[in-house]
């Protein structure tokens, strides 16, 4: 079995989560991993040796490397210190309040093999403050080699968080990693890039659990708008000539908009969508989203 490189990026994490994620990885059932965790609050000095204490507990079940990053610079920027580091021919990342179920990297690995793909992505549990356990599986998400998953990539990130997928290291670095030129969306700008050169494939297993809470989404609209704008400029000859594409893409971000509760940009996408196709049934997303959401709480 070939090396697995684990890359944990921590900022500011309570040492108690972010040991619940890294005994999430050294409880895999898939033995031939090193772990990479890379520290992005370098200036946090006690929590910096906190960290070093707690990884020098796992010495003897795992090959572990430690890195601090010189200044604060993102989590996408700690993820590229993790890959030019990485020893494996495959790469997972982990973020630092998440955490993996015990065969995910033997199941992804088996399927990432036998596709001879650059990407295997999973389904997961959801899980919020109170513990109530969601399974949460991407409406997108399909199983099967197919040939246009660049394509749906455009219309939607159904690969989701980076704690998701098992990648093919040398697919990462011949894309060029995280782009840091983004402020939010990095992990679907790189799926893309990944989609547009390699095959990619779904394991229809939850593998993940994710811990869902205020923290855990970015509540800086300004960041999410950046990211969607800059997706939208860089793929802009791809959604200019799909208009049903274009239409499906502007109707999803006012939805995720309208989430965020920024009322203003849900109305501009929602007209820009309109404006692109007036007859359209993704004009609708907003309203059947809502009502499925609805539906599902009672």
């Amino acid at each position: 079995m070939e090396k697995i490189t684990c890359i944990v990026t921590t900022y500011k994490r309570p040492i108690s989560i972010l040991q619940r994620a890294i005994n999430s990885i050294v409880n895999q059932t898939y033995p031939n991993l090193e772990l990479i965790v890379v520290n992005d609050a370098p200036q946090l000095t006690e929590l910096v040796e906190e960290i070093r204490v707690l990884l020098d507990k796992y010495d003897d079940s795992i090959s572990i490397k430690y890195l601090v990053q010189p200044n604060n610079g993102g989590a996408c920027k700690a993820r590229n210190t993790g890959i030019e580091h990485a020893k494996g021919k495959y790469v997972a990342f982990l973020d630092d309040d998440d955490e993996w179920l015990p065969n995910k990297l033997e199941k992804q690995y088996n399927l990432i093999c036998k596709e001879e793909a650059a990407l295997v992505y999973c389904s997961h549990y959801e899980i919020n403050r109170d513990g109530a356990k969601k399974l949460v599986k991407e409406e997108l998400a399909r199983e099967g080699n197919h040939t246009d998953e660049f394509e749906r990539l455009l219309l939607a990130n159904f690969v989701g968080s980076t704690s998701y997928p098992l990648l093919r290291l040398e697919a990462v670095k011949s894309v060029g990693g995280f782009d840091l030129n983004l402020k939010s969306s990095q992990d679907h700008d790189l799926w893309l890039r990944l989609a547009e050169k390699y095959p990619i494939v779904y394991c229809n297993e939850p593998l993940v659990n994710y811990y869902y809470s205020e923290e855990s989404i970015s509540s800086n609209i300004d960041n999410k708008l950046q990211g969607f704008e800059y997706l939208l400029d860089k793929y802009k000859e791809f959604y200019y000539s799909n208009n049903k594409t274009y239409n499906y893409r502007l109707n999803y971000i006012a939805y995720c908009c309208l989430k965020s509760r920024h009322y203003k940009s849900f109305i501009y996408f929602t007209l820009q969508a309109v404006r692109v196709k007036i007859f359209s049934k993704y004009n609708f997303m907003t309203f059947i989203k809502l009502k499925n959401k609805a539906r599902s709480q009672f």
